[in-house]
C-alpha cells in the first residue's frame, strides 16, 4: 500500500478512478465533465498502483464536507495505510472484517519489531497503547462513514459492553437522574498508567514477614506465584489443590466452575474470565496441604461448614468463606506497618510483568493471564521496558521453578 499526501491542485477523474497532475494555467482536462478539481487530497494506492476508492471517498468526505483539518486527515492516512497493509498481508477484504479480525489487527500492531539483532529479553510492542487506540479510532471512524453512506456492516457498531459505572460514597447533586450504566469500548488498549504497582522482592518480603496469619501468607504467596485474579483466589475450592508430584518443580492448579461463585450476593468471588487452570510451584502446593491438614480441616469439623472454599475466614464469621473486603483490610493493615501501600492486584501486576519480561509473547501471555481480549494484555509489555526491579525478580520466580 502506498499513501500519497500532496497539496498542489490536482484532478481527479472518477470516470477512470485516476489523478491527473494538473497546474494554475493548464485547465485542459476541464473539458472532461467527469473530471472534479483537488486543491489538496490525500490518497492511498494500492500494490498495483490503483486507487483505493473506499478510502478516496471517505478522505474527501472528512476533508470537504466534515472540514477536518488537512493535518488531522495525514494522521488518518497514515492510519488507515497500516489498516490496509494488515488486510493485504492476511488477504482480507475490507467488507467483510468481523470483530474477531479487530482484534488480530490489535495484536498485529503490538508485534515487536523484527530484529534479530535484539535481544529477545528486551522485544517489546513497536507502539504505545496511545498510539494503538488512535489509529483504531481512525478505522472506527473509516467504518462508521462507509456504514452510514454506504450501508457496510460496521464491525465496531457493536464494540462495546454496558458496565455499571462504580458507586461512590459522596455522590453528586444530579446523581439519581443517570442510570449508572456506560459503555466501554471493548477494542480500546489499556494505556500505561503510572499508578500501576509492581512490587520489589524486597517489598514483597516484607509483607510476608508482617503477616501474622498463615492464611495470609498462602494468599499473598499464591497471587504472586501465579498471577491469579483475587476473585479467582477466594473462589477456590479444596479439591482444586490436588495431590503432590515431587517429580515436577511446578504443578497444574484445576480451577472448578462452582455453583457458589456468588455466595451470599459476593459478586468479588468469581472467575472473571473464565475457568482456567493455573500452575502453582509444588513447595507452595506443599505448604496448601499443609495448611488444609492443620488448620482448614479442624475449622470445618468445629463449624461443619456446607462449602469447600480453600480461603475462610478464622476470627469472625469463622468458617465463612473469606471476603474480599477482608483482605482488603489486611492489605490496609499491613500496608501501615510496612510504610507502603499495596492492593492484592499488585501481586498479578508483578506476575504479569515478570511474564512480558521473561520472553513471554503476547499470545501465550494473554491465556496465561486469562484476558478475554489481547487489548487488556500490552499494558504489561509497556511496563517491563520501564521496571529495572524485573532484574532481581526474575532470579526469584526461578527460584521457584517458574
Amino acid at each position: 500500500m502506498y499513501l500519497r499526501i500532496c497539496e498542489s491542485p490536482y484532478l481527479y477523474d472518477s470516470d477512470k478512478q485516476e489523478v491527473i497532475y494538473s497546474n494554475d494555467n493548464d485547465h485542459t482536462y476541464l473539458e472532461n465533465s467527469s473530471c472534479i478539481v483537488i486543491d489538496k487530497y490525500i490518497c492511498l494506492f494500492d500494490s498495483d498502483y490503483r486507487i483505493v476508492d473506499e478510502a478516496w471517498q471517505y478522505f474527501q468526505n472528512r476533508l470537504l464536507v466534515k472540514r477536518h483539518t488537512f493535518n488531522s486527515l495525514i494522521a488518518k492516512g497514515r492510519d488507515l495505510k497500516l489498516f490496509y497493509d494488515f488486510l493485504d498481508e492476511y488477504r482480507l477484504r475490507y467488507k467483510k472484517i468481523k470483530h474477531k479480525h479487530i482484534n488480530d489487527f490489535i495484536a498485529w500492531l503490538m508485534l515487536p519489531d523484527k530484529d534479530d539483532s535484539l535481544m529477545q529479553l528486551k522485544t517489546t510492542s513497536k507502539r504505545t497503547a496511545k498510539t494503538v487506540n488512535r489509529i483504531l479510532s481512525s478505522v472506527q471512524d473509516f467504518y462508521n462513514f462507509h456504514e452510514s453512506v454506504n450501508e457496510l456492516s460496521n464491525p465496531f457498531k457493536f464494540a462495546s459492553e454496558t458496565i455499571k459505572y462504580p458507586t461512590r460514597q459522596n455522590k453528586s447533586f444530579y446523581a439519581h437522574t443517570q442510570s449508572g450504566l456506560v459503555q466501554k469500548s471493548i477494542f480500546k488498549v489499556k494505556e500505561f498508567n503510572n499508578g500501576v504497582r509492581v512490587l520489589t522482592k524486597e517489598q514483597y518480603d516484607m509483607i510476608l514477614e508482617n503477616c501474622t496469619m498463615q492464611r495470609d501468607k498462602l494468599l499473598f504467596k499464591l497471587l504472586m506465584l501465579t498471577g491469579m485474579r483475587i476473585g479467582e483466589a477466594l473462589s477456590l475450592e479444596i479439591h482444586s489443590i490436588g495431590v503432590l508430584d515431587s517429580q515436577f518443580n511446578v504443578q497444574t492448579l484445576n480451577m472448578t466452575p462452582n455453583n457458589e461463585d456468588n455466595y451470599k450476593g459476593n459478586r468479588y468471588r468469581q472467575q472473571k474470565g473464565g475457568v482456567r487452570d493455573l500452575f502453582i510451584p509444588s513447595s507452595l502446593m506443599d505448604d496448601m496441604n499443609k495448611y488444609y491438614e492443620s488448620k482448614w480441616l479442624k475449622i470445618y469439623e468445629e463449624k461443619e461448614m456446607l462449602h469447600e472454599y480453600f480461603f475462610i475466614s478464622e476470627a469472625q464469621n469463622k468458617g465463612e468463606p473469606l471476603s474480599y473486603q477482608t483482605v482488603w483490610n489486611r492489605c490496609n493493615v499491613i500496608s501501615k506497618k510496612v510504610g507502603f501501600k499495596f492492593t492484592p492486584h499488585d501481586f498479578r501486576h508483578t506476575f504479569a510483568t515478570y511474564l512480558a519480561r521473561n520472553k513471554v509473547g503476547i499470545d501465550k501471555l494473554k491465556k496465561l493471564l486469562g484476558h478475554t481480549h489481547i487489548a487488556s494484555t500490552d499494558i504489561y509489555i509497556q511496563i517491563a521496558n520501564q521496571e529495572d526491579i524485573m532484574n532481581e525478580l526474575i532470579p526469584f520466580y526461578e527460584g521457584y521453578g517458574l
